[in-house]
């Protein structure tokens, strides 16, 4: 094996032992870190080890470590990958320990840590329903959310609700506009029995809600996580200048944007 390959397999091997029942991103080339690797991402919904390549296809290298680490963890039951060249995106399993390949989307909840779930989808679209990268930021907000008032922009399944909730949050907003992502959110809260009076999900354009968010009560914390650029809804830059601009009003006397 090469130095290389025994890069990739030490940081993943790393990873899994350390998070084997929490849903995790264990290799992340795209943040430039890892010589060679900035074209994948791997992430982990227990028992489904998500491989994400976004240019062109897995190398021999790296398709050898995964089949390695697929057969020294008896915990990972299959390994998806996902191709992504955008726009385009295609799905494949890659190994099982099931008699058959199972059919695709694979659609279950996996633990966000001991305490949450969320529901997530592999292997239909780009987006599985868990930035696992944030998990840095779901762990601050659960230190810091007790007693706050937090507004969750952007939200998509509303993972950084759970997180608010179960740090004890008197009140969380989340807003997204894209339906599908906020039926999901509900059904998060549902299954974690925290679809209670603490918690607001709203479907609308954020950009043009500022006078209906501008009625509530000033938060304590707001999360800020647009998109570079959505047609028709988000221009990126000039966009996120003005949502700034906007959060500082919807902010009590200091508080937090992340």
């Amino acid at each position: 094996m090469t130095t290389v390959q025994n890069l990739l397999k030490q940081e993943l091997g790393e990873n899994l032992r350390q998070s084997p029942e929490q849903v995790c991103r264990v290799f992340h080339g795209r943040g430039r870190f890892f010589p060679s690797f900035e074209n994948l991402n791997i992430e982990w919904y227990p028992p489904v080890l998500f491989v994400q390549c976004y240019e062109g296809e897995l190398s021999n290298n790296e398709l050898s470590v995964i089949k390695e680490i697929f057969e020294e963890h008896e915990f990972i039951q299959s390994v998806l990958l996902q191709s992504r060249p955008w726009p385009d995106v295609e799905n494949e399993v890659l190994f099982t320990r099931t008699s058959n390949k199972p059919e695709l989307p694979l659609e279950f909840n996996a633990a966000l840590d001991k305490d949450l779930l969320c529901k997530v989808s592999l292997g239909e679209n780009r987006n599985t329903g868990v930035f696992p990268d944030m998990r840095s930021g779901w762990h601050w907000l659960a230190e810091h959310a007790e007693n706050k008032r937090v507004l969750n922009l952007f939200s998509y399944t509303s993972v950084f609700s759970l997180f608010a909730l179960k740090g004890g949050a008197k009140k969380v907003v989340n807003i997204d506009m894209c339906g599908s992502a906020t039926k999901t959110a509900q059904l998060n809260h549902q299954i974690n029995n925290l679809l209670d009076e603490r918690v607001s999900i709203w479907k609308k354009n954020i950009l043009k809600s500022n006078s209906q968010i501008a009625k509530q009560s000033k938060f304590d914390i707001i999360i800020l996580d647009p998109p570079p650029f959505h047609k028709g809804s988000f221009r990126g830059w000039p966009d996120y200048q003005k949502l700034l601009r906007r959060c500082t009003k919807y902010l009590k006397d200091g508080g937090v944007i992340l």
